[in-house]
């Protein structure tokens, strides 16, 4: 009855989690190995509010008027009196129903103080309306129209009419592959009756180009009715489908260190702009490894996203007493709650589940496959905080929490299971695992960057959970995987010149060279014989990354270990990487 209860129990909170999770980049270990590439879009290359160029000031330098006395600010032609002069009206008065506009701020204030008291000519009556333009735009009011129309000034009194138009309608226009009704979902800020403001249409801008197989300005024009102004979005799509190829020297040496892989992402997937993709991976002789992973993610709206991914692995070991090929798979699902996402911030939460099945270590740098599987179910728990600067600045702040909620999910979800793959492991455990990262300007010329990950794991845990030391993304100089701990840190710093930019707007690339140390310490728990208790491993070398376009990525760096690791054929290592996309891209 317990297990039964315990069952239903387990059950409902996957569902739950189902409906309030994320698949970020929370997933444990298999499924990141072979996870499809993302095409993501690019927040400083966002379309963003673009207002009419205002034209030089015109108009003749004759004196109307020897003294500018007073000026009387109106909202609307209604209440001008052009037969008025207005006699006996000093400095600035307001006609303004809305008291909330800028009319009545400092900023309006102090232009308008400028010119009374001054001669009085066309040009400079011009110029006055131009610098009240000017300011509406820099405090975020793109649209405003200021006229000084026909009246008696001879008293020296001036009115002049100050329009804060407003939104007559908001459209969006078809594209070709994305719908605007579903489109519609996202703009939010930029409401029918509303004054227009920059900030809130760059709002909705960002929201609408989240998908990188679309891109979405917006453009203004007179509305049907004075004082209005329609606001369109216009939607530049092109078929949301692009390819890729790459290498990477990312294996283990049973395994072969060489990687392949090839896949293709599909952007508009269900007509709901999910994106939807595909990879196959492989070693270099397409002999011990065949991988294939999918993930499909789905916005929902601006405050959560889903999404769902697997994989699944066969390996054939070049092993002399392994005679038998390994097998694992996983899938998984998640909800993200976004707590706030700008150009400049992404913070959200996310929880989710994963079920693993595995007969074997070899992914890990392992050397066993066993006749039966271990299946393993796990919760997860994450927060992330992103926040990007100027100039290449930007840090993140990750945090994991994965629980092992018990046996009994399955008739492979026990200790003795586990047990077949590692000695001594239980599902029930709980780690979490810390990542912050973090780039600074150094004066003028230079870079830093900083990144420290750590794990902590209440006891000892599967392979695919454990930490992993070596490699291009961890401590380089060794082979990924050289040791694999439940505890440990690692930490690495990257010194160089600032990252160079040269190319075009529409096709940019960038390199940076840098040099870099890295060092990092694991253990494992209540070792057995055989086993390091623990190692601490240290590195340094150089390194670049270039970009060309969004088409080829690049990656490479020479490391040298200057600790003996047990096992570690080799101290000095080259890391390379190298990626290429294909595909119809917005521009």
């Amino acid at each position: 009855m317990n297990s039964r209860w315990k069952r239903s129990a387990l059950a409902a909170c996957i569902a739950a989690a189902t409906f309030i999770s994320n698949g970020a980049e929370a997933q444990a270990q298999n499924y990141e190995r072979y996870k499809p590439l993302t095409v993501p879009s690019q927040p400083s290359a966002q379309p963003r509010v673009q207002p009419e160029r205002l034209e030089p000031v015109q108009g003749s330098d004759k004196v109307l008027v020897e003294e500018l006395a007073g000026i009387i600010v109106l909202d609307h032609n209604d209440k001008v009196d052009a037969e008025d002069s207005h006699a006996g009206v000093l400095g600035i008065q307001h006609d303004f129903d809305d008291s909330t506009s800028l009319v009545y701020g400092n900023g309006v204030q102090a232009i308008l103080n400028r010119y009374i008291g001054g001669t009085v000519t066309l040009r400079r009556l011009n110029q006055m309306s131009r610098d009240i333009i000017s300011y509406y735009r820099k405090s975020g009011q793109p649209v405003v129209d200021v006229v000084i129309p026909e009246q008696k000034i001879t008293s020296g009194v001036v009115q002049i009419v100050v329009t804060e138009t407003r939104i007559g309608s908001v459209k969006i226009t078809d594209g070709c592959h994305f719908d605007a009704d579903d489109l519609c979902r996202w703009i939010q800020c930029t409401r029918r009756g509303d004054k227009i403001y920059e900030n809130k249409l760059n709002n909705d801008l960002f929201w609408l180009n989240q998908n990188p197989f679309r891109r979405v300005s917006v453009d203004m024009r007179p509305g049907a009715v004075d004082g209005t102004t329609d606001v369109i979005f216009d939607i530049d799509d092109v078929c949301p489908i692009r390819g890729y190829t790459g290498y990477e020297d990312t294996g283990v040496r049973t395994l072969g260190l060489e990687r392949l892989y090839a896949g293709m992402i599909y952007g508009n997937a269900f007509g709901k702009g999910g994106l939807l993709s595909y990879q196959y991976t492989a070693d270099a002789e397409f002999y011990r490894l065949n991988a294939h992973s999918v993930s499909y993610a789905q916005p929902v709206n601006r405050s959560y996203s889903w999404n769902a991914y697997g994989s699944w692995a066969g390996v054939s070991p070049t092993i002399p007493t392994v005679n038998q090929d390994g097998e694992s798979w996983q899938v998984g699902l998640g909800i993200t709650r976004h707590l706030q996402k700008t150009q400049w911030v992404d913070t959200n939460w996310s929880i989710g589940a994963d079920f693993k099945q595995t007969n074997n270590n070899l992914e890990f740098g392992g050397q066993q496959v066993q006749n039966s599987a271990a299946d393993l179910l796990q919760l997860r728990l994450s927060f992330q905080h992103l926040w990007r600067g100027c100039r290449d600045e930007y840090g993140l702040l990750t945090l994991d929490s994965f629980v092992g909620p018990g046996s009994g999910f399955t008739s492979d979800h026990n200790t003795a299971a586990f047990n077949t793959i590692r000695a001594n492991t239980t599902p029930d455990y709980f780690y979490t695992r810390l990542r912050a990262e973090r780039m600074w300007n150094v004066r003028e010329d230079w870079q830093l960057m900083g990144r420290f990950v750590g794990q902590l794991a209440s006891e000892r845990l599967l392979f695919s959970e454990t930490l992993g030391f070596g490699g291009y993304d961890s401590i380089r100089g060794y082979d990924q995987r050289v040791y694999s701990g439940d505890d440990g840190w690692f930490a690495s710093l990257e010194f160089g010149p600032r990252t160079k930019r040269f190319g075009t707007c529409s096709d940019p690339n960038t390199f940076r060279a840098f040099t870099f140390l890295d060092m990092g310490g694991g253990s494992v728990q209540d070792a057995l014989p055989g086993e390091v208790s623990d190692e601490f491993l240290i590195s340094a070398g150089l390194g670049m990354r270039l970009a060309i376009s969004d088409r080829i990525s690049m990656r490479a760096s020479y490391g040298h270990g200057f600790e003996s690791v047990p096992g570690a054929e080799s101290r000095d290592r080259v890391h390379i990487g190298i990626v290429s996309l294909f595909g119809p891209r917005v521009r």
